[in-house]
């Protein structure tokens, strides 16, 4: 998969980074942390095309946090209205904070992962293939 900076930049960088780390003047005690939080954001960008980087505190519009999930605004609304995703404000000036969106994701992600497992544990070799499996 192309990511956002090409391999050979990624590296060039990684090595600029590790120039910059050892030529510190100062207390290398949160170098490793930084170094490799650093190297995390190079790997993502090296191999995803869809990075996105925000701190944790930036408010989003409901359309911003539609498209970081991966579905539509109206989806991002009922999710709002139903109390599944925190939001400030009301109406149609509603902000979603990020780290909010990102938490939203991973449970997400768990819970289809959960539905997923489920569902393979029902279907074995002895499950007649016109039988319909219900998975709601």
């Amino acid at each position: 998969m192309a990511g956002v900076i090409a391999h050979k930049q990624a590296d060039h960088l990684r090595a600029a980074l590790d120039r910059a780390i050892n030529d510190m003047d100062g207390p290398p005690e949160h170098a490793a942390e930084a170094r490799a939080a650093l190297l995390d954001v190079l790997d993502a960008l090296e191999s995803s095309d869809g990075v996105v980087v925000l701190p944790t505190n930036s408010l989003l519009s409901t359309q911003q946090a539609a498209e970081l999930l991966g579905v539509s605004r109206m989806t991002v609304v009922r999710l709002v209205d139903r109390g599944e995703l925190p939001a400030e404000g009301a109406g149609t000036h509603r902000r979603i904070r990020a780290d909010e969106v990102s938490k939203y994701r991973a449970t997400a992600a768990v819970r289809r992962r959960t539905a997923l497992h489920t569902l393979t544990e029902d279907v074995d070799a002895d499950l007649p293939p016109d039988q319909i499996i219900q998975t709601r």
